[in-house]
């Protein structure tokens, strides 16, 4: 592990100019009480990636060997991708603790009628792009069961080194990596990359100081996921292609069946999968800006795909 660190080293320093803004990195972390545990990936590039060709690992309490996951979908440029754990049931509708996704249900004192709510604030569930679920999931992974004493990277498959690491990989700091005095940062907090920050940390380093490079809120924050703001100056194709595929479904999370999708174009075909990938509507348009769909009287996590005239773009819903 010690010359593996040290080619690392080697590497990432003869190259450090060239990496800037050039491969993906983490730009936040959020370890949350129970399940709420989630790292968002940033793509400083102006191009697309495929995921399928990164992973990510945590070395949990020193150790040097990891569990890693693979990671799938698609990041758009200068944009990000949220991989959260979920152990959700086969069915993929009950949870064994569930991830927040901001309802609550409390008994009326006067009425006697139980009320629900909704806060966006304390809404993760719905941010996330991709669950890593370590009991259901083909590896069995537990990447994502990191509680603030486990280093965290990601890699690009097959290559030698990391492109990001949070924490430091032999080292168990205890509870939680501190700042000098002695306050913990990765341990129920949720930490944002600062802007400034234009590449990750490709070597293992002689000690972790988190607040070199990161901002802390509070446990359970999670108003900034989906978004990053970097330094890096993506080219202006990247914000057209973002323009183009902006388009809204809503309510979501939503506790009924009617979904309402708006997009800034013509909207020719809507599909809706569910969460193991199967088509359960396929809807011709006549090219409406607006339409609305009915999901199937299930909880669950569903996928709706769209097709306008500048190609094909997907948003997940969540029905509770």
């Amino acid at each position: 592990m010690k010359q593996f660190f040290t080619l690392i080293f080697i590497l990432s320093f003869s190259s450090y100019i060239q990496a800037q803004c050039t491969d993906l990195f983490f730009s936040e972390y959020v370890e949350g009480w129970s399940n709420n545990k989630a790292l968002e990936i940033y793509n400083p590039t102006s191009n697309a990636i495929d995921l399928s060709g990164y992973s990510i690992s945590r070395y949990s309490n020193g150790s040097t060997s990891p569990s890693t996951t693979q990671l799938e979908g698609v990041i758009l440029p200068c944009s990000t991708f949220v991989v959260g754990l979920d152990k959700r049931e086969e069915d993929g509708v009950d949870f064994e603790a569930p991830m927040w996704d901001g309802y609550y249900t409390y008994t009326d004192s006067i009425t006697g009628q139980e009320v629900t709510i909704y806060d966006a604030d304390n809404d993760l569930q719905s941010k996330i792009d991709l669950f890593v679920n370590p009991v259901y999931s083909t590896t069995g992974a537990t990447t994502l069961y990191f509680n603030g004493n486990d280093a965290v990277t990601i890699e690009a498959i097959g290559t030698m080194f990391p492109l990001d690491l949070i924490g430091k990989v032999g080292q168990d700091p205890g509870a939680s990596w501190t700042d000098e005095d002695g306050n913990y940062w990765t341990k129920d907090h949720t930490l944002i990359r600062k802007s400034s920050i234009l590449m990750g940390i490709m070597e293992n380093p002689i000690e972790f100081n988190p607040t070199v490079e990161w901002d802390s809120l509070p446990a359970n924050t999670f108003v900034n996921l989906g978004t990053h703001d970097c330094d890096c100056d993506c080219n202006s194709n990247s914000n057209l292609l973002e323009s183009l595929n902006n388009f809204y479904v809503y309510p979501n999370p939503s506790n009924q069946q009617i979904i309402t999708i708006n997009n800034n174009l013509d909207i020719i075909n809507i599909d809706v999968h569910n969460n193991l990938g199967q088509i359960i509507l396929n809807k011709s348009v006549d090219h409406l800006k607006q339409d609305q769909i009915m999901l199937p009287n299930k909880k669950g996590l569903y996928f709706v795909s769209i097709r306008d005239k500048s190609g094909t773009k997907t948003k997940q819903i969540v029905l509770n």
